[in-house]
């Protein structure tokens, strides 16, 4: 929906632009509703009058009419009347997105659920009450499809594999109590648990969010790849039930191809698991990469250095004595068995039934 003072740039050829006019009865009003209800290819344009009296008199048959249209504007509309608008919108479920440039929209920014202010001639109000702020209108296009899609992407990304990681943790764990007949003790001690989740895994994690699947170029040269975001298939009940069996398998792997290749010690254990499960999550960041960025390799190498340095610092944690060339060979024989089947089906996924963006790319 649009609230400005004209159609430009929003009708396409094939679009047929019905006006409710200030001069329209509520009859009218109602009988043109009903009639562009029934066809897809039309555009409605409402005048400030006409647009209070449909609110009024007819606020779910128009609410219902223009949440499905290809676009609808409103024009000359009072400051409260575009915080009404946005309101009833959200009210029905709809995302609002609202933009404005001067202080009667403040009160529309701030119904709506994302608020972007435009610092223009009429001052600073809107760009000081809204969530976001750009310099001109057409700034507003790599908001939404640069930083508004990566966004998207990333933070679905980024919760997920905190979630596993996590999980991939605690999996190990239950195994650990399940095989060794419910004892109650803890497989790693408090400052690997504290190593794991900081030191040895923040940086490469949270390195996630310079990922980029395709450059600015391409997708403002292809704005269709936007719509993918819309579907929520970055975040949704089957990638996060994909993510917990990836930790089931992962840590159920880890714990049992540890425990079977080396000694029944428990600090053997501790140390060919805990190292199997550091190498495999620096592997599943790069996994989950398009493009590899130089920050994302020093953070991985850097994550190296440090575990390798503070393990003598915790050998009554870890058995330092244990690390021969014979232990580092099986600990990458684990590493590559609960990380390359995955990676691999991974691939071929990507080859059998490529993204959107996979197949542009590719066209390009």
């Amino acid at each position: 929906m649009c609230i400005r003072d004209s159609s430009t740039g929003i009708q396409a050829q094939s679009h047929e632009v019905i006006i409710a006019k200030d001069g329209m009865d509520d009859l009218e009003l109602q009988h043109l509703l009903l009639e562009f209800g029934q066809r897809s290819n039309r555009i409605l344009f409402v005048e400030g009058g006409a647009l209070g009296r449909l609110i009024e008199k007819h606020p779910k048959l128009f609410f219902e009419v223009a949440s499905t249209a290809p676009a609808v504007v409103c024009c000359r509309c009072l400051p409260t009347q575009k915080a009404l608008v946005a309101e009833r919108l959200r009210a029905l479920g709809v995302r609002v997105a609202a933009v404005g440039d001067g202080g009667n929209d403040v009160g529309m920014i701030q119904s709506s659920d994302v608020g972007i202010g435009i610092v223009g001639k009429e001052g600073t109000q809107a760009a000081l009450a809204s969530d976001f702020s750009i310099l001109c209108f057409r700034d507003l296009r790599k908001l939404i499809l640069w930083h508004g899609r990566n966004a998207y992407k990333r933070s679905s990304t980024l919760a997920q594999f905190v979630i596993h990681r996590g999980l991939i943790i605690s999996i190990i764990q239950l195994f650990f109590t399940l095989t060794f007949y419910y004892v109650a003790i803890s497989i790693y001690n408090g400052f690997l648990l504290v190593g794991y989740t900081t030191l040895y895994t923040s940086l490469p994690v949270f390195c996630l969010i310079f990922d980029e699947d395709i450059d600015l170029k391409n997708l403002l040269k292809f704005p269709i790849l936007y719509s993918q975001g819309q579907k929520g298939r970055e975040l949704s009940s089957k990638t996060f039930l994909l993510w917990i069996w990836k930790s089931i398998y992962q840590g159920g792997l880890i714990f049992y191809l540890g425990l079977f290749l080396f000694d029944r010690s428990f600090l053997v254990i501790v140390t060919i698991t805990f190292t199997a499960l550091i190498f495999s999550e620096l592997l599943n960041v790069y996994s989950e990469l398009h493009r590899v960025h130089p920050v994302m390799v020093v953070s991985q190498l850097l994550t190296l250095v440090v575990y390798m340095a503070s393990i003598f610092f915790l050998n009554q944690y870890i058995n330092t004595k244990a690390l021969t060339p014979r232990f580092l060979m099986i600990v990458c024989g684990i590493t590559l068995a609960s990380w390359g089947p995955l990676h691999l089906i991974q691939q071929l996924r990507a080859w059998w039934a490529p993204s959107e963006q996979a197949k542009i790319m590719n066209a390009v």
